[in-house]
């Protein structure tokens, strides 16, 4: 092997270094939601439903029915806000997010569980 072919290897190799060290955190970051961004986002949310079947794993979907009028409906969120407490959601219960407010309520024949969205830190 040549001083040439050496030198090519070298550069290939830093430079997958130098994207994985610097160019993937500093795209990361611009991917990132910041507070303000992520705050906009939920206050935008809604649903009124009341369960019926929950599914996902990653994301959230809820199936059910609209209180007031009886008809069909599905909620679904793919973010890790609502899914963060997806073990306290039953078929029966009623989950309420309503546009412009930043919590969401579960509604339990016996208890009120409201949850404040909250920016993670950074």
């Amino acid at each position: 092997m040549n001083n040439y072919n050496v030198n090519k290897e070298m550069f290939g190799v830093a430079t997958v270094f130098v994207t994985i060290l610097v160019i993937v955190p500093a795209l990361s970051s611009y991917f990132m939601e910041d507070c303000k961004t992520a705050m906009e986002r939920v206050k935008k949310q809604k649903c009124k439903i009341r369960v019926e079947s929950i599914e996902g794993i990653k994301s959230l979907k809820l199936k059910g029915t609209i209180p007031e009028s009886i008809q069909p409906c599905e909620c679904s969120e793919d973010g890790q806000w609502w899914v963060s407490y997806k073990n306290e959601i039953n078929p029966g219960d009623y989950f309420i997010k309503n546009e412009g407010e930043s919590h969401f309520e579960i509604i339990k024949e016996d208890t009120l569980i409201r949850h404040e969205f909250t920016c993670s830190p950074e």
